[in-house]
C-alpha cells in the first residue's frame, strides 16, 4: 500500500511542473521548512490554495513546511520514486505559461533552470521576449536569468549573447555591448552596413538587433543603410510585432536626427502599433515618450503635454519598477513646465537627478534635449560657469559622436554669447570642423536657402548670431537672415529666433515698420506653439526691442503677443528657495555662506568646530552639487541664486 501511495503521489506531483514542483522538491529535502522570503508571493499563494491540508505557512517562524513529519516523509519518498520535473520532450506549448502572466511565467522559468533544463529555459527566454526579455520582466530579473545559464551556453547561444548585449545597452554600457558583439561575430559586426548587406553571413535576428543597436551608438543612417534596412524589414513576418516595432523604433531615431518630423510622426505611429500588439508596455512607453519629444522639438507644447500624459499611463502598466524610465519622463515633464515659465522644476531635476540620468540608458536625441534645455536653464538662471560644468559632464559619454560633440559645443557657445563673452564664443566656434565657418557665412547669400544638414544650419545660425552682435550695421546681414528664413528645413523654433534677429537688425537700420512686423510674427508664433524658450534665449536682442516704445506699443496691441511678452519678462531670473533646493545639507550651507563672506578654510573650521579636512570635504560636495569647479565660481553661483546679497 505504501508503494502504491508513493507512486500515486509522485504522479500527482509530476503534473505540477515549474516552480511549484521545485518548491515541493526542496521541502522533501528540508522537511523543517523553507523560508517564506525565498518563495515568490504568487507561488506561495498557489501552493497554499492547492495544498491547504498538507502544507502550513508558519508566519511566526517565516517558513513553509509540511503539516506533519509523516507528510514530509511521504514527499521525500515520492520524489525519490519518480522524476517530478517534466522532460523537455514533455514540455509542450500549453505547459508554458503566457508571458503576460508575469509571476507564473517567472516561476516556471526558475523551475526549469533549477532542474538544469536549460533547453526549456532558453525556449522560455525566447517566448518571454527574446533579447527584449528585460523590457517585459525588468533588468534585475533578466540578469539573474542570464547568470543561471552555463557559461559555455552563454557564449554559444545567439539569443543569450544578444540578450546580454541588450542588457549592457540598457545599462548605458555601449563599450561592453560592442565587446560582446565582436566576441561573438567578429570585428566586422561593428560595421552596420556590412552586417545589413551580408544576409548569408548573419541571421535575421542579429541584423535586426544590429540595426537597433545603432540607435544607442549614434550611428549615421546613410541612404544605402536605409535601403538595406527596409529590405531587411521585408524578411520579417507581418505578425512578428517585436521585430517590426524595434525596426521602426530604431529608424525613428535616425529620422529625428535628420529633422524629418512629418516622416517621424508616421514611423512613431507604426512602432507604437506593433508594440501595442505585442503587449510590450515598456517599449510602447518609449515610443509615446518619443512622440512627446518630437512635439517639444517642433515647439508644439499642447501635443507634448498630451503625449507625456499618455507616457505616464503606459509606464504604469509595466509590472516592475523601472527608475531610469521614471527619470526619462521626469525630464520631459520638467522641460514642458520650463516652457510654461516654471524654472525651478527643471533646475531641481538637473541638480538632483542628472548623474543617475546621464550615465544610464539614454538615447542621443534625449541627451540632446537635456543638453539644450539644461544648458539654457543653468546658464540663465544659475550661472554660466555652472552651465559649462554641466556640459562637461556630457562630454564623457562613451558613445559620443562628432554630431553629439557639436551639440555640446554649440550649446557652450550659446552660453558664452548670453554671458556677453562673445570673443570666447567665437574662438570656440572656430574649432568646428565644417565647411560652414565664419568666412562661408560672411560670403553666403542664397547658399543659406539651400542648406539641408541640421548641423550645418545650426553652425550657420551660431555664426550669424555672432555677426549680428559684432557688426549689426553690416548691410548683408539683413539679406542673409531673410535668405535663411526661406530655408524649408528650419524648425519652428529656428524661425522664431531668426524673426527676432530680423527685427533687431531692422531697428538697427531705423526700419521701425519692419522691426514691428517681424517681432509681432515671432511673438504670435510663440503664442501659437505655446513655447517661450526661443524668445528667452534671445533676450539680449528681445529686451532692446521690447524697450523701444514705438515697437512695444505696436506689438502689445495683439493680445497673444502681449501675453507672450509678459511671460518672457516675468520669468524668474533666479531660482529661489535657498541652498536646500540644490541638495545642500545644513552644514554644507553654513560652510558656503561663510566662504561667501570671505572666510578661509581655517576660519570656517574654527567657526564650525571642525577640522580643515572636513571643510575641504564639504566644499568638494558643494562644488559638485551646484556645478562649480572653484571657490570663486561657487561664490558667484550663490549670489546668482539669491542665497546671499
Amino acid at each position: 500500500m505504501a508503494n502504491a501511495e508513493t507512486l500515486f503521489i509522485s504522479d500527482l506531483l509530476s503534473a505540477l511542473g515549474g516552480r511549484e514542483a521545485d518548491i515541493l522538491s526542496r521541502l522533501a529535502a528540508r522537511p523543517e521548512g523553507i523560508p517564506l522570503a525565498e518563495i515568490p508571493p504568487a507561488t506561495r499563494k498557489r501552493l497554499a490554495s492547492r495544498f491547504r491540508t498538507t502544507l502550513v505557512t508558519d508566519d511566526e517562524a517565516g517558513l513553509l513546511r509540511p503539516r506533519s513529519p509523516d507528510i514530509g516523509k511521504l514527499l521525500a519518498r515520492s520524489f525519490a520514486a519518480a522524476r517530478t520535473e517534466p522532460a523537455s520532450d514533455d514540455a509542450t506549448a500549453d505547459d508554458i505559461p503566457d508571458r503576460r502572466d508575469y509571476h507564473a511565467f517567472l516561476d516556471w522559468l526558475a523551475g526549469a533552470q533549477n532542474r538544469g533544463d536549460h533547453a526549456t529555459a532558453l525556449e522560455m527566454l525566447r517566448r518571454g521576449g527574446g533579447y527584449f526579455f528585460m523590457h517585459f520582466f525588468g533588468m534585475d530579473v533578466c540578469q539573474q536569468v542570464l547568470d543561471r545559464f552555463p557559461e559555455a551556453m552563454r557564449g554559444d547561444s545567439e539569443l543569450l549573447v544578444l540578450t546580454a548585449t541588450m542588457h549592457a545597452l540598457k545599462s548605458g554600457n555601449t563599450s561592453r555591448a560592442r565587446h560582446l558583439i565582436t566576441q561573438r561575430y567578429g570585428s566586422n559586426a561593428n560595421d552596420l552596413r556590412h552586417v545589413l548587406d551580408s544576409r548569408d553571413r548573419y541571421s535575421l535576428e542579429f541584423r535586426y538587433f544590429r540595426f537597433l543597436m545603432a540607435m544607442y551608438e549614434d550611428v549615421t543612417i546613410t541612404d544605402k543603410i536605409r535601403a538595406l534596412a527596409f529590405d531587411m524589414l521585408g524578411e520579417a513576418p507581418l505578425d512578428d510585432h517585436l521585430k517590426r516595432g524595434s525596426f521602426y523604433n530604431a529608424f525613428l531615431e535616425a529620422i529625428v536626427r535628420r529633422r524629418e518630423y512629418d516622416t517621424a510622426d508616421e514611423i512613431a505611429r507604426r512602432a507604437r502599433y506593433h508594440y501595442e500588439q505585442a503587449d510590450a508596455h515598456l517599449l510602447c512607453f518609449y515610443v509615446v515618450l518619443y512622440q512627446s519629444i518630437l512635439s517639444l522639438l517642433r515647439g508644439e507644447m499642447a501635443s507634448a503635454e498630451r503625449h507625456a500624459r499618455q507616457a505616464v499611463v503606459t509606464l504604469e502598466k509595466v509590472p516592475f519598477d523601472t527608475p531610469s524610465d521614471t527619470r526619462l519622463i521626469g525630464l520631459v515633464k520638467a522641460i514642458i513646465r520650463y516652457e510654461n515659465g516654471d524654472i525651478r522644476t527643471l533646475v531641481r531635476f538637473l541638480n538632483e537627478e542628472l548623474d543617475r540620468f546621464a550615465y544610464g540608458e539614454i538615447w542621443p536625441t534625449v541627451a540632446e534635449l537635456a543638453i539644450n534645455y539644461g544648458g539654457l536653464a543653468i546658464s540663465r538662471h544659475v550661472a554660466a560657469a555652472a552651465a559649462r560644468v554641466f556640459l562637461d559632464k556630457w562630454r564623457v559619454q562613451e558613445w559620443r559622436s562628432n554630431r553629439f560633440r557639436l551639440v555640446i559645443l554649440l550649446r557652450e557657445a550659446s552660453v558664452l554669447q548670453n554671458s556677453n563673452r562673445w570673443r570666447e564664443a567665437a574662438d570656440l566656434l572656430t574649432t568646428v570642423q565644417s565647411r560652414v565657418n565664419r568666412t562661408w557665412v560672411e560670403g553666403s547669400g542664397d547658399n543659406l536657402v539651400r542648406l539641408v544638414d541640421p548641423q550645418e544650419i545650426a553652425v550657420a545660425m551660431a555664426w550669424l548670431r555672432h555677426l549680428i552682435w559684432e557688426v549689426p550695421n553690416r548691410p548683408a546681414l539683413r539679406d542673409q537672415v531673410a535668405a535663411l528664413l526661406k530655408n524649408g528645413h528650419l524648425t519652428e523654433r529656428q524661425r522664431i529666433t531668426l524673426l527676432v534677429w530680423s527685427a533687431h537688425l531692422a531697428r538697427q537700420h531705423r526700419d521701425i515698420t519692419a522691426a514691428r512686423s517681424d517681432l509681432l510674427k515671432a511673438l504670435e508664433a510663440s503664442a501659437r506653439l505655446g513655447t517661450i524658450m526661443s524668445l528667452t534665449e534671445e533676450s539680449p536682442f528681445l529686451d532692446r526691442l521690447a524697450d523701444d516704445k514705438r515697437i512695444r506699443a505696436f506689438v502689445q496691441a495683439s493680445n497673444d503677443a502681449r501675453q507672450v511678452l509678459r511671460r518672457v519678462r516675468s520669468i524668474d531670473t533666479v531660482v529661489s528657495g535657498g541652498p536646500q533646493r540644490a541638495g545642500l545639507t545644513r552644514q554644507e550651507t553654513r560652510v558656503l555662506l561663510l566662504v561667501v563672506e570671505g572666510g578661509t578654510n581655517k576660519f570656517v573650521a574654527r567657526q564650525l568646530g571642525v577640522s580643515e579636512v572636513t571643510v575641504k570635504f564639504h566644499l568638494s560636495n558643494i562644488f559638485r552639487k551646484i556645478g562649480c569647479r572653484r571657490r570663486a565660481e561657487a561664490i558667484a553661483t550663490a549670489k546668482a541664486l539669491g542665497w546671499v546679497e
